[in-house]
């Protein structure tokens, strides 16, 4: 039969590994309850992570969409640029252009004209001189 003594210990050995399995449980507890918060607080930059990234694509789909607005209207400004070149100041500087050369046209004329009547001047008074003594000796005295 067994004694109290054997009941008495057998209890002491099932109550120390009770023991030791509370303090395992213990050690357990704290370092599940240390990882989850060490996970909890790497989901939680994660997620501030992705939001960062979020709003960073948000920016940059802004930033394209005004890019292109932009682009589209400088190429209506260039547009609208080109139109009055052609329609209002190509056909100024061509009439410009025919202005200066009519002017030229008359600058020339003018400086022959007044080579010509130089010319003649000159003529006139030559044979003026000349042509009362030429004249005088051809005709008989």
């Amino acid at each position: 039969m067994v004694s109290n003594d054997d009941i008495l210990r057998a209890l002491g050995r099932l109550e120390g590994k009770v023991d030791a399995l509370d303090d395992r449980l213990d050690r357990f507890e704290t370092e599940f309850s240390s990882e989850r918060r060490s996970s909890s607080e790497s989901r939680n930059r994660i997620y501030e992570r992705i939001e960062e990234q979020a709003h960073r694509i948000g920016e940059a789909e802004k930033t394209v969409v005004v890019s292109g607005a932009i682009t589209a209207q400088q190429r209506d400004i260039i547009t609208g640029l080109t139109d009055v070149m052609e329609k209002e100041i190509k056909p100024t500087l061509k009439e410009w252009n025919r202005l200066k050369t009519l002017g030229w046209g008359m600058r020339m004329v003018l400086i022959g004209a007044g080579i010509g009547i130089g010319t003649f001047g000159t003529a006139f008074l030559w044979f003026g001189e000349n042509i009362g003594p030429a004249l005088r000796r051809w005709l008989p005295p």
